[in-house]
């Protein structure tokens, strides 16, 4: 049933910005006077939806129990005792069981501090809050409400604008790639600490920039939506971009926490969450840390949601772009395999532009990972061809930073180690927000036997990306780091791991098998081998052709012989 909005309300005391409201899961719409959590209503009493009406139109601000009071039951003398019954449903009715939306301030009143998204165009927001109480509110107070409604200040992963408009017909479509970060909404509603979030919208909106094809709007006019609730397909249509990513930070005693939130601003579904917490104390120290894995999971994130809405392969209209990007998204779903389902839509893009720069690093990366693998049916050739496809790319683009991660695999494979390490620092300095450096970089320093750096750079792209699609090559090198220095027992803790999140992946399972043959678990270590073997994308089916050195340490040495004895004793072939 249709419910009526308290006198107050249709009095115009109180102005919503729109018809309805995203809230967490839930969406709230006035139109209809309901609440609909995950596409179900959600009965409410007329009190207690008036109460969460009016809680977020003054999202961000303590609101007090008489103010409440006043305006739920304006013309009736209730107790308190009727306003904690209507939190209380309202919280069941957003799933807050751990009030994180809808906040008590001890003995004043309440504050909803979650994320709220405006979901249809409507008058301008003002939360007026005039008490039965005498006191008066001039409209110079107001001045300092938008630094506490930080309703849905929104982290906005940062868009573009006119992108290809001139020279072509004008259409509809919004630019590929296109983001704004918009500010961070501070949920403390203290505006002296505005600042923190005001950085991190400029440091994402940096690291974003760095992301190929992206275009992304200036922080400057990102943050002129701070304070304000905004409407996410106005945001597409004025800032003309595809995505906005919304978030929000708050403090408690010792920590701080940040929750972001990438969003459809056409389709309005919300592609991506997470949220953290960090130490107060270490906050200065981690900043850029933070700034850094928010960029890399939106990375992978947004290529992915390009590649699902760019035309089928198989379209008239697909152009090297679309085909570049689809080859590209592949690559986070592979969870580190070596194989390449869609190898070919990097090839085909090459066939409609031969300087499509994303299409040549996207195979040279491909081949040159096949030889450090141990897993090329052709080494010599495979780094060939990864050398020329690099080196054709940095000639088109010598700042792409993915281009100096992918000749560095090259360079070790030449037994250039020390020089493919520069090369990848070279890639990390131009987007430190790129996971593949990190991985590249304990690989290198696996190869120079240097088990401590192998563990710092994994623990880095770790906490730096703790769901990447290849985590697993993490956990594969932190197991080789412990089986260099020797503690066995550890070893095998990780590069379990490694085999339970990539099971189909050959170089984790040679590893496991080796490290189980050299335990003492004999049958485990061969029912890993006959695994191993029958893998699809094996190709090193003996003990001799695990000969990938790529530097001449003896610490290096002894490791990959006590490797490789590892395997025969597991009942590898020798030959």
């Amino acid at each position: 049933m249709r419910r009526s909005p308290p006198k107050s309300f249709r009095k115009g005391k109180i102005w919503m910005a729109a018809d309805r409201y995203l809230i967490g899961e839930s969406t709230l719409d006035l139109s209809l006077g309901q609440l609909c959590r995950n596409g179900t209503e959600v009965p409410l009493r007329p009190k207690s939806f008036a109460l969460l009406q009016y809680l977020i139109a003054n999202a961000g601000r303590l609101v007090t129990k008489d103010e409440l009071l006043s305006e739920i039951w304006p013309d009736v003398v209730v107790t308190e005792d009727s306003l904690t019954r209507c939190v209380s449903e309202a919280r069941v009715a957003l799933g807050d069981t751990d009030q994180k939306m809808v906040k008590t301030v001890s003995r004043r009143g309440y504050a909803y501090v979650g994320p709220v998204t405006k979901l249809d165009d409507g008058p301008v927001a003002s939360a007026s809050a005039q008490a039965s109480a005498p006191e008066k509110r001039d409209v110079g107070a107001w001045r300092w409400i938008p630094a506490l409604v930080a309703v849905v200040v929104i982290l906005t992963l940062a868009g573009g604008v006119w992108y290809g408009i001139l020279g072509r017909p004008q259409t509809n479509a919004l630019p590929r790639l296109s983001l704004v970060v918009l500010p961070f909404a501070n949920l403390n509603g203290d505006p002296a600490q505005d600042y923190l979030g005001d950085v991190v919208t400029e440091d994402l909106t940096t690291a974003l920039s760095r992301l190929r094809g992206s275009t992304v709007i200036s922080a400057d006019s990102a943050l002129t939506l701070k304070g304000k609730v905004v409407d996410m397909r106005q945001v597409g249509r004025e800032f003309s971009v595809r995505y906005a990513l919304a978030g929000s930070l708050l403090r408690s005693d010792g920590s701080l926490r940040i929750s972001a939130r990438l969003v459809d601003t056409q389709a309005l579904t919300i592609l991506w969450s997470d949220r953290f917490d960090v130490n107060r104390v270490d906050l200065l120290r981690t900043q850029d840390e933070i700034v850094a894995r928010l960029a890399s999971a939106l990375q992978g994130e947004l290529m992915q949601a390009e590649a699902s809405r760019s035309p089928s392969d198989a379209a008239s209209n697909v152009d090297a772009e679309d085909l570049s990007m689809q080859c590209e998204a592949s690559s986070y779903r592979l969870a580190g395999e070596v194989a390449a389902p869609n190898l070919a839509l990097c090839e085909r893009a090459l066939a409609i532009d031969p300087r499509n720069v994303r299409a040549l690093v996207r195979l040279a990366t491909y081949f040159g990972s096949r030889v450090s693998r141990v897993q090329s049916p052709d080494p010599e050739a495979d780094l060939g061809k990864a050398d020329a496809l690099v080196t054709r790319a940095l000639e088109i683009d010598p700042g792409y930073y993915a281009a100096h991660c992918a000749k560095a695999n090259v360079l070790a494979g030449r037994h250039r180690v020390r020089d493919g390490i520069a090369a990848a620092e070279r890639c990390l300095a131009l987007n430190p927000s790129y996971v593949g450096a990190y991985r590249i970089l304990s690989s290198f320093h696996f190869f120079l036997a240097r088990p401590d750096k192998i563990l710092e750079y994994a623990d880095r792209g770790i906490r730096l990306s703790p769901r990447d699609p290849e985590m697993s090559i993490f956990l594969l090198f932190k197991g080789w780091a412990y089986f260099m220095m020797g503690h066995d027992d550890e070893a095998l803790v990780w590069l379990r791991r490694a085999a339970a999140a990539s099971p189909e992946t050959p170089i984790i399972l040679a590893a496991l098998t080796s490290q189980l043959a050299l335990a003492g678990q004999d049958a485990e270590a061969r029912a890993t081998l006959t695994r191993y073997l029958a893998l699809p994308d094996t190709r090193t089916r003996t003990v001799a052709q695990w000969d990938y050195v790529p530097d001449d340490n003896p610490a290096f040495a002894q490791f990959h012989q006590r490797f490789r004895s590892g395997l025969r004793k597991a009942g590898m072939p020798e030959w």
